[in-house]
């Protein structure tokens, strides 16, 4: 359903629209908090909070709630870099070890600008980093988390999103300046713009203001994020920060108070690799909207917390979102508060149809949550969202809740409801291999490679069911 705003609320009263838009959100995506803000033509022209900052002590969100911003991170990074080229201290496109000589040299030199698109084959995450405890008191002792690796291919030919590579900035930034990452970005990005609550994040330090962050289980239940350090990455995915000041980062950026406009330009332009445009420029996403505007930005995701930045160039307007909760029901509510700015319109927050069917299914059974299903998608259509990736959800739900015949009744339903969707025929197949049913999952599998021969997925799955079993 979409909320269309009158002329005069909207020239008299768009803010309670942000506010009420958020409320909405909050409560339709449960979300334990919520804080956003618009900015226009270089100016704070609202922010708002709803919710809870921590859940279980009953404190409530403000505008001055302070978010991990996770990848946020990296545009922050990419603007101190590219001061530092403005200052003719870098060179975009010298190699990486001219400035970190004590990083091991690898098979073949990256450049800064490798580093900022994401090109320099340095590696991403492995197992357990992305939540790492480990304390890294230093950026030169962060980077050493990937200094004995090999590149994973020649730079320039390939486009591997890596939060861990943006560290090397780090140091190129430390090593120029002489100074502190963290100083750097205090004295030349954050105190200019009167960012006063924004900094890397060291979890033992104490931060007044801050949320905590959140998860749900396999039951779809409320729980703390994990512990963790996020030491391991303060250049690519650990600052903190609030939707004014991330507001007030945008409004930097379109005034050309912190970098020329020049520069600007030169970090929207999208990667070319190997003929192919990969729409990352150095250190911002670019993309367009649903009515074919263009805007830039970046998203972030970390352990309890999401986030977006998002700003209209040619419009002057940025809008920022950030929650306390890693979730899969979050969209980009920054995209709708521009809409509501731009447009006059925006489409209302819908609810998770796999949550309520879960939900259901705990409380009763199989049967009541299939006849919610139908009545819901006949009924109530504009208020959840009844797509069919919602319902594939709502099965794999289930065999993350080991509730598998059940998972096996709904998949049945949902192929014979769809009988060209291949994805229902995969959610069947791995029903029956979760029930150890080999022969009804290899079945299925090839039924869903049949539909969609593309399917690389049920294609290994046939011949992992079809390899004998080692002799040991």
């Amino acid at each position: 359903m979409f909320c269309v705003i009158n002329n005069f609320l909207f020239s008299q009263k768009l803010t309670d629209e942000f506010q009420r838009f958020i409320n909405q959100y909050r409560i339709n995506k449960e979300t334990p908090s919520l804080s956003a803000g618009i900015g226009f033509k270089g100016k704070i022209y609202w922010t708002g909070a709803t919710g809870y900052s921590d859940v279980e002590n009953s404190v409530h969100a403000k505008t001055g709630t302070i978010y991990r911003v996770a990848s946020i991170s990296k545009s922050i990074t990419a603007v101190a870099v590219m001061q530092l080229v403005e200052q003719g201290k870098l060179n975009l496109d010298e190699d990486v070890n001219k400035y970190i000589p004590y990083f091991p040299p690898k098979k073949w030199r990256f450049t800064i600008r490798q580093l900022l698109n994401h090109t320099s084959g340095i590696r991403d995450y492995r197992s357990g980093e992305f939540n790492s405890k480990d304390f890294y008191p230093s950026v030169r002792e962060a980077i050493n988390v990937v200094k004995k690796d090999s590149l994973q291919f020649k730079p320039g030919t390939k486009y591997l999103y890596t939060t861990l590579g943006y560290n090397l900035l780090a140091a190129v930034v430390e090593s120029v300046t002489g100074m502190t990452f963290r100083g750097y970005l205090k004295k030349f990005i954050f105190e200019p713009l009167e960012m006063n609550s924004t900094d890397i994040e060291y979890q033992r330090e104490i931060v007044r203001n801050r949320a905590r962050g959140y998860t749900k289980n396999v039951y779809r239940r409320l729980e703390n994020a994990p512990l963790v350090d996020l030491s391991v990455k303060p250049a690519g995915g650990g600052m903190i920060s609030t939707a004014e000041d991330l507001i007030k980062f945008a409004n930097g950026l379109l005034t050309g108070k912190i970098i020329k406009s020049s520069s600007l330009e030169s970090m929207l332009k999208p990667s070319i690799i190997n003929k192919d445009t990969v729409f990352y420029g150095l250190g911002f996403q670019i993309r367009k909207d649903d009515k074919g505007r263009f805007y830039f930005g970046h998203p972030g995701t970390g352990t309890g917390f999401k986030s977006e930045l998002v700003i209209y160039h040619e419009d002057s307007l940025a809008a920022v979102y950030l929650t306390n909760i890693r979730d899969r029901n979050i969209d980009n509510p920054a995209l709708s508060l521009s809409s509501i700015f731009l447009d006059k319109t925006y489409q209302v927050p819908k609810k998770s149809l796999a949550d309520a069917l879960g939900n259901l299914t705990l409380r009763s059974d199989i049967d009541s949550a299939m006849n919610e299903c139908r009545r819901l998608i006949s009924d109530s259509g504009e208020v959840y969202d009844t797509s069919k990736s919602e319902l594939l959800q709502f099965g794999y739900d289930l065999i993350e809740m080991n509730k598998i015949p059940e998972a096996i009744i709904f998949f049945k339903s949902l192929a014979a409801q769809y009988p060209g969707f291949s994805k229902a025929y995969v959610g069947l197949a791995d029903a029956y291999y979760k029930d150890k049913n080999k022969g009804l999952a290899q079945k299925h599998y090839r039924t869903a490679v049949r539909l969609d021969p593309l399917n690389v997925y049920a294609a290994n799955m046939i011949r992992k069911l079809q390899s004998p079993a080692r002799i040991r």
